[in-house]
């Protein structure tokens, strides 16, 4: 009686398989750490400020975006803006490690320089000069 060696092989093709495409693991710590060290250093590097320095932590997106994001702040070395603080936002594509550095110093900074709701800063007319009883809103 002749034995099939088929299932053996089956067997062993996919054990070998599995062997070569090796187990799934998240990044480890050390690698995230590593990941901060460069954005940081990459966005400081790019930034126009001489004391650039992160304002908080990197901010990772989902791989679908590839980027982390880092606000920058420092002072401005031009003569004209007499050292004034600023802040730039850094984006770090992981997948080429390019950064982008665009000018911030819009975003607010704190909990007391956004609006205590949405809407606070919808109503609010002071700049415009009108008021919401006036009657030729839409």
């Amino acid at each position: 009686m002749r034995r099939s060696t088929l299932p053996t092989t089956s067997a062993c093709l996919a054990t070998a398989l599995l062997a070569m495409a090796g187990p799934a693991h998240a990044s480890s710590d050390d690698a995230w750490q590593e990941h901060d060290r460069a954005v940081i250093e990459q966005c400081q590097q790019a930034s126009q400020f001489p004391d650039a320095a992160p304002a908080g932590e990197p901010v990772l997106f989902d791989d679908e975006a590839g980027m982390t994001a880092l606000l920058i702040q420092g002072h401005y070395p031009q003569d004209h803006m007499n050292g004034q603080a600023g802040q730039e936002l850094c984006l770090f594509l992981r997948s080429s490690q390019e950064v982008y550095i665009a000018d911030a110093d819009k975003l607010a900074m704190g909990s007391d320089a956004l609006p205590s709701t949405p809407t606070d800063a919808i109503d609010d007319d002071s700049d415009t000069g009108r008021s919401d009883t006036d009657g030729d809103a839409p």
